[in-house]
């Protein structure tokens, strides 16, 4: 059996760490200001990415990986004799996916796996780590993708967001909603359902009335059953609420399942600053209103 390459794309938020250690590799997105374009990760990190655009007053744009990156991708580990399985983040959220597929097809059928996570952030990171376990049981490419498949539906991504005006500016929030959320002070809850990203709830006043919200959330979720390998904070510049989540979920469950992860350029580029979430993969099908 050959050996297996697990790829995914640059908005799966796993820490530098794990994707070393389990030789993952990483294909950017990009984000542009104006005429210029940087590779998330690679060209751009999310502190310079705030202090481009405090200093331009341009808000980023992002942008997805085209075909011909991966088929350059592909072609190296197909050459080195490996076989490949991707996922990144959902096909509902991005054309990367779609790019992926289109490449796929320039390769010997059988050769390379894709699943699409209908997801963004750590949750196709939660998918990636799964895929990476998989591999080390010794299950072959298709087990992994189709064993991984089978958990896309279960997958919970939801977060915190604690400045609107990116997810106003970015199209993502009408006029009315950002002029009451600002009056009333409101930190969207958004959870990701179905490959779409869905606003469940609207926590008002003071930013630990949202966090607690997504807390109670994630102690229902655990009382009817979760993955329990592995469970991620992802933040943007939330350093505070990181430390306050890591402390809670400690007293909930073991500390060495918890990872605190930061999210990349293209993810803060669409949530802003303040933005924290909770993601695990449930024993259940994942719903917006469960």
């Amino acid at each position: 059996m050959r050996k297996i390459k697990i790829i995914t794309d640059s908005t799966c938020d796993i820490p530098p760490e794990l994707i070393q250690k389990y030789d993952i590799t990483i294909v950017p997105l990009y984000v542009s200001f104006g005429e210029e374009t940087f590779a998330d990760g690679v060209e751009i990190t999310v502190p310079e990415l705030f202090a481009k655009e405090k200093a331009t007053g341009v808000m980023p744009k992002t942008s997805a990986t085209g075909p011909e990156i991966f088929n350059q991708v592909f072609k190296k580990y197909i050459d080195e004799d490996y076989d490949i399985f991707f996922t990144g983040i959902g096909s509902g959220f991005s054309s990367t996916f779609q790019s992926a597929t289109i490449a796929q097809q320039e390769f010997p059928e059988g050769r390379i796996a894709l699943v699409d996570s209908k997801n963004l952030s750590s949750g196709s990171g939660l998918l990636t780590l799964e895929a990476v376990r998989l591999r080390e049981e010794g299950k072959t490419l298709f087990e992994i993708a189709s064993l991984v498949e089978e958990l896309v539906p279960n997958v919970r991504a939801q977060f915190i967001v604690d400045n609107l005006d990116y997810l106003y500016k970015g199209g993502r929030l009408s006029g009315a909603k950002f002029f009451f959320g600002r009056m009333l002070r409101a930190h969207p809850f958004i959870v990701v359902n179905d490959g779409k990203m869905d606003v469940a709830a609207t926590p008002k006043g003071k930013i630990i009335r949202a966090l607690d919200h997504q807390l109670d959330i994630f102690k229902k979720h655990l009382a009817e059953g979760i993955r329990p390998e592995r469970i991620i904070i992802t933040s943007v510049v939330a350093e505070e609420a990181e430390k306050y989540y890591f402390e809670e979920l400690s007293k909930l469950v073991d500390p060495k399942t918890i990872v605190c992860s930061k999210a990349g350029s293209v993810i803060a580029s669409h949530c802003g600053v303040g933005t924290i979430g909770i993601l695990y993969i449930r024993k259940v099908k994942n719903g917006l209103d469960n």
